[in-house]
């Protein structure tokens, strides 16, 4: 006799995987705040400091942000696998023994996807802060120097607010991208989001309700579909426009 999964069974497993897949993309969000933005805000200044040979530089910077997600997805995919160049390496310095699994575990394939997608747009927080930083009057900066003040404090007292515009960008940019992200756990872990839903997210659980890749029969569900999609547009619409906002009350005005 078959047996047949009820409602509520399927109910409980498909709200499992929408806030397993909600749980990602917001550590996904905490993690290029900090990765991503947070370093691009340290390069961009220490580029604003050194004055020489920025443009070299902030080209190095930006140049994984030229290629396709999709490009570097596939390229780390190939770096990170068993037997590959990041395996070899670690093998020769002697901080592997074993086999490179890093892709497979369930505890660090989120921060490696997390890791590959800081460094293929880490060029745009730096060109932005660096333009931010250059907006900046000279005179501010040579009056704090004269009082006193060190780098990190003129960054932290009187860089960082006056940077709130390039911030609120930044970080409504990065929401956006976030809450958007399928390309790089499509190539690096498949639709999937393996491990075991480990790398799963809002997108790709919505293509596989919508496609017919849910399951290992293929389960296509288009009402339910249907409601993540418009969840995910209602959720990307009023937290944008309140961090809009939030920024606007913050952003230092001369």
């Amino acid at each position: 006799m078959g047996s047949t999964i009820s409602p509520a069974c399927s109910s409980t497993r498909a709200g499992g995987k929408l806030s397993g897949a909600f749980t990602h993309n917001v550590f996904w969000f905490c993690g290029i705040m900090v990765l991503q933005n947070g370093l691009g805000l340290i390069f961009a200044y220490l580029l604003f400091l050194r004055r020489r040979g920025t443009a070299f530089l902030q080209s190095v910077f930006f140049f994984p942000a030229v290629l396709s997600p999709v490009i570097v997805g596939a390229l780390w995919r190939l770096l990170l696998t068993p037997d590959g160049a990041v395996e070899t390496l670690l093998h020769n310095l002697g901080l592997l023994e074993g086999r490179l699994t890093i892709l497979g575990d369930s505890t660090w394939a989120l921060w490696v996807l997390v890791a590959v997608d800081a460094w293929n747009w880490m060029g745009l927080p730096v060109l932005i802060f660096t333009a931010g930083l250059r907006q900046i009057q000279p005179e501010v900066f040579e009056a704090a120097r004269l009082d006193g003040a060190g780098n990190g404090r003129i960054l932290w007292s009187i860089a960082l607010p006056q940077l709130m515009p390039s911030i609120s960008s930044l970080t409504t940019l990065t929401f956006i991208n976030t809450f958007n992200q399928f390309d790089l756990v499509y190539v690096m872990q498949g639709v999937q989001g393996n491990p075991n839903f480990a790398t799963d997210t809002l997108v790709t659980y919505f293509f596989r309700l919508a496609f017919g890749a849910e399951g290992a029969v293929g389960i296509t569900d288009i009402g339910l579909a249907l409601a993540l999609g418009t969840l995910l547009f209602l959720l990307l619409t009023v937290v944008t426009i309140g961090l809009l906002r939030f920024f606007e009350r913050r952003t230092v005005r001369f």
